[in-house]
């Protein structure tokens, strides 16, 4: 007889205040959304800056909920997620190349989180600027360097959603659902399905890589 299907639910990306200076929300009140939501667990990505040893796992402790550690990169193509660990020291900043070959030895995952955001975000269509095409946007080199795509969150647009998911169509990647959530109430409102229970980054990141995701969406 087969195993029994496990239906896990987790949010990969979410920012805390004041480690985040763009979040307006605590810890508490991510998990407290989170768990609202019925949620198994957490990421905590704040921008360039990882938590200190050990205070993560205690605040997980403490919440009684699962929070696994990643970190928000910025990169010369823009923000990347990464879950597991990273060589070099943060405040030295990535190239997407660089990153990538790092991955290959230390088995980090990296998703690519809001990737119209610079060519079809709010700010680019109030700009005037024509959104990508679908193939255009699956050419990035970032879109086929990381082991997932983020295809949507509480800080995109329907627009963004769209372009995203007709990329995919192009170019087919691993997806996954996250809130980006920078304020209080948003965390789980999209969320990404796994069929295994993970604790540890390394565990969700072996997830990642192998594909093993799916982006689901709650409100």
């Amino acid at each position: 007889m087969g195993g029994t299907l496990i239906n896990v639910l987790i949010d990969l990306h979410a920012h805390t205040a004041p480690r985040s200076n763009c979040s307006t929300t605590t810890l508490e009140e991510l998990v407290a959304s989170a768990r609202a939501r019925g949620l198994d667990a957490l990421c905590i990505t704040e921008h360039d800056v990882r938590w200190p040893n050990g205070e993560l796992a205690d605040a997980s402790r403490l919440l009684e909920f699962p929070l696994i550690p990643g970190v928000e990169l910025t990169t010369d193509v823009g923000h990347v997620l990464a879950f597991g660990p990273l060589e070099k020291p943060l405040w030295m900043g990535y190239r997407l190349e660089e990153l990538v070959a790092e991955t290959e030895h230390t088995g980090t995952a990296l998703v690519l989180p809001h990737p119209v955001r610079r060519t079809a975000g709010e700010r680019a269509v109030l700009g005037g600027r024509t959104p990508p095409s679908p193939e255009e946007i699956a050419a990035m080199p970032q879109w086929s360097a990381v082991h997932a795509i983020e295809v949507a969150s509480t800080q995109t647009t329907a627009l963004e959603h769209t372009l995203t998911a007709a990329a995919l169509m192009v170019v087919p990647r691993p997806a996954i659902g996250a809130s980006d959530a920078h304020g209080p109430g948003l965390a789980g409102a999209y969320a990404t399905r796994l069929d295994r229970r993970v604790t540890t980054a390394a565990e969700l990141a072996a997830e990642i890589r192998a594909g093993h995701v799916a982006p689901a969406r709650f409100s």
